[in-house]
């Protein structure tokens, strides 16, 4: 093996072990507080809504809000399609965990899903402000026949995904 060659290995090798916080789309480390929260812990309850909880980044600190998604284990959840009037949307600007600012289904623009995620896309003239929660709930998930947790991934704007844990009993 050439010193090229090593440097290079030893370099991934520390990167690999530091997590990796200085590459794009890696984990920085940081409890930012996303959340997901299911109605029904139980497992193969169906119809669950979930409400989801993502603090604003700052990469989407200043855009208006676009969309809200998540993605699920693709063999473990089912997700349903959701009537826009099924669906809740809004900021908790204060952090006290309820909504300052709720916004009715006619923001929905589109309500799209496949067997294992759902994209929530909303006309908004809201401005995404740094501290803000962005809270949605889905009312149409079906939870897995296995109790354990499970990883469900979250983004807002189609900016930085984050990773939530949910527990199925």
């Amino acid at each position: 093996m050439n010193r090229r060659t090593f440097v290079t290995a030893a370099t991934l090798g520390v990167a690999s072990i530091a997590g990796c916080s200085a590459l794009p789309g890696g984990d920085d480390g940081n409890d930012d507080d996303s959340s997901a929260d299911l109605g029904n812990q139980s497992t193969d309850a169906t119809d669950v809504t979930q409400t989801l909880r993502i603090p604003v980044s700052e990469e989407t600190a200043g855009q208006t809000l676009q969309s809200v998604s998540a993605t699920y284990p693709r063999d473990r959840f089912v997700v349903d399609s959701a009537s826009h009037d099924a669906i809740t949307v809004g900021v908790d600007s204060s952090g006290d965990g309820s909504l300052d600012e709720e916004f009715d289904s006619g923001v929905i623009s589109g309500s799209n899903n496949n067997d294992y995620s759902f994209t929530i896309t909303l006309d908004t003239s809201y401005e995404l402000q740094s501290g803000d929660i962005v809270m949605l709930d889905y009312p149409a998930i079906d939870n897995p026949s296995e109790a354990g947790e499970y990883d469900i991934t979250v983004s807002l704007n189609e900016g930085p995904e984050r990773t939530v844990t949910v527990q199925i009993e």
